[in-house]
């Protein structure tokens, strides 16, 4: 074979070889495309059913009147453990004593009695009345007195003009003494700027901290217990009560969880924090443009600070820790056979702050579902504080 024939034999070989590779790189490149593509697709679709969120501001949506998640069996999709018997520190459930002296000095600490008759002098802090006449040069001028009015407060507080507060200090009820200020070059009153004055001063009385017992309790608390003793069991009852519901409520969400999430009703959480969402946006804007003449916000995203994917991320995050709760007293509420009672509706009502009269309408704005889905949480917790075991 001449050097010829080879070196055609040797670039025909070369062509099929460059020939191959390309088909490859070709196929390559289109099968990556369509990787792509399909990825690309399936980010579209998941973005558009992320975004696919409507609002409502229907509380009960997706709930039956007895307060139930429709069509949902919390029981196929809740774990529930460790509810047999409750293990609780002692601290976490019941209320001390050094925790009830503290609440009864603290009301008597807000609820100071006002005496006339005593030799304490005064303090930086204190409570007081007193009268005063200003004069400047021998006469009163117009705002100097409290024209025997007399006039109540906190000593170092006041705000009066400098020094007039401190001299108060050190001196006795009844005593009456003058005091020597100077208004300040800046003062208000152009009469009085950079005057030398004087404050004929009468203390009338000290705001004290009196004694707890029925006349205290008679006087400020009688809607609450007709005794000093009843009131201190009433409170006792009412904070062991709440400490014992926290309690439970961390045990409960550390030891019982979702296992899987009801699409359809996670959606409708979702739609329900949006509307609550927008309807707050709408109350901010029409407050600025009614008080202001412009809105707070420019855009909604302004009002949450997050981008799209980040607020419907948080609506996500939102929806699934309403979920947990829900599911999950539910579950329990089932499983042990329980009814709401009158006293779970009360407890409800109370959250409101609300008067009975009144319950009528925040079934109406709220729904009957959601209204008795927070009474099923009551009433599993009034149903598990019998379960609580102290350790020592």
């Amino acid at each position: 074979m001449s050097t010829k024939d080879t070196k055609k034999k040797k670039k025909k070989k070369k062509n099929k070889q460059y020939e191959a590779i390309k088909k490859n790189v070709i196929v390559g490149l289109v099968a990556a495309l369509a990787l792509i593509t399909v990825g690309i697709i399936a980010w579209v679709v998941s973005y558009i059913v992320m975004f696919n969120v409507g609002t409502t501001d229907n509380y009960s949506v997706h709930l039956t009147d007895d307060g139930l998640v429709e069509g949902v069996n919390a029981a196929d999709c809740v774990k529930l453990s460790g509810l047999e018997t409750i293990p609780a520190a002692e601290e976490r459930v019941t209320v001390s004593d050094e925790e009830v002296d503290q609440y009864i000095n603290s009301l008597l600490e807000t609820n100071k009695v006002y005496s006339d008759n005593m030799d304490r002098l005064v303090r930086k802090g204190d409570q007081i009345n007193i009268d005063y006449v200003g004069s400047i040069d021998g006469v009163e001028f117009n705002g100097g007195s409290t024209q025997g009015m007399g006039t109540t407060i906190v000593v170092g507080e006041a705000g009066y003009i400098d020094d007039f507060e401190d001299q108060l200090i050190g001196h006795k009820v009844k005593e009456p003494f003058d005091i020597e200020v100077t208004f300040p070059a800046d003062y208000g009153d152009d009469e009085l700027k950079g005057k030398d004055a004087v404050f004929h001063i009468t203390i009338n009385g000290i705001y004290v901290k009196g004694e707890f017992n029925d006349a205290f309790v008679k006087e400020f608390y009688s809607d609450e217990a007709s005794d000093a003793d009843a009131f201190i069991k009433k409170y006792r009852e009412e904070q062991e009560l709440s400490k014992k519901e926290n309690f439970l409520k961390s045990y409960i969400s550390e030891n019982c969880f979702v296992t899987d999430y009801p699409k359809d009703y996670i959606k409708d959480l979702m739609e329900l924090n949006k509307g609550m969402d927008i309807e707050q946006f709408n109350n901010y804007n029409n407050y600025y443009v009614s008080n202001y003449g412009s809105p707070l916000y420019a855009t909604f995203d302004d009002y949450t600070g997050l981008d799209r994917k980040e607020y419907y991320a948080s609506l996500r995050t939102k929806a699934d820790n309403m979920a947990d709760t829900a599911l999950v007293y539910q579950a329990i509420f089932v499983q042990e056979g329980l009814e709401i009672k009158e006293k779970d509706l009360e407890r409800v009502r109370r959250d409101f702050g609300i008067e009975e009269e009144y319950m009528p309408q925040l079934i109406e704005t709220y729904g009957q579902g959601y209204v008795n889905q927070m009474a099923i949480q009551y009433a599993v917790l009034d149903f598990l504080k019998d379960r609580i075991v102290i350790s020592k």
